[in-house]
């Protein structure tokens, strides 16, 4: 279990600082307050909305939590991947070219996106895109999307614990 070393209320100053980063680099523009932000022993920061996570800023990269992605809270390009691929990636693993169905969005090397299984079309990963949609859909070997945070990780138990 992730274990936090403190928590605090973000102020308003704060508040605002996330929210024009929220909307520059997410595209994103939703009402933040009483925003808690709690600091892991690795200094990653998890930012929590009403006691749920909201986001994660790992190794200095901002993301929306699969918790915010599955409320509707933000939207993302999606890579869809079989059912064969969802036990991997939902242990950590990257994803890789041969189990990608397809592409949804507009999808550049280095951008975010969720990863969705298949047959239920749910939020399973969010994950740094290593190559363009264009690359992707072209198949081959390889990874495509590097895994950043996945169903039953520690910051998907935070929100089960919240």
């Amino acid at each position: 279990m992730l274990k936090l070393k403190r928590r605090h209320f973000l102020k308003r100053s704060e508040v605002k600082r996330l929210s024009e980063e929220l909307h520059s680099s997410l595209g994103a523009a939703i009402s933040l307050e009483d925003v808690e932000v709690a600091f892991t022993q690795d200094d990653d920061e998890v930012y929590f909305h009403r006691g749920q996570p909201l986001l994660i800023r790992k190794r200095g990269r901002l993301f929306p939590s699969l918790k915010s992605l599955l409320d509707g809270l933000f939207t993302l390009p999606e890579v869809v991947v079989d059912m064969g691929a969802v036990p991997h990636v939902t242990n950590g693993a990257d994803v890789m070219l041969p189990g990608i169905r397809t592409v949804n969005g507009s999808v550049r090397a280095g951008s975010l996106v969720v990863v969705v299984d298949e047959k239920h079309g749910k939020p399973i990963a969010v994950g740094e895109s290593l190559l363009d949609a264009e690359a992707i859909k072209a198949g081959g070997r390889g990874k495509a999307v590097k895994n950043l945070h996945w169903i039953g990780d520690e910051y998907w138990l935070l929100a089960k614990a919240e």
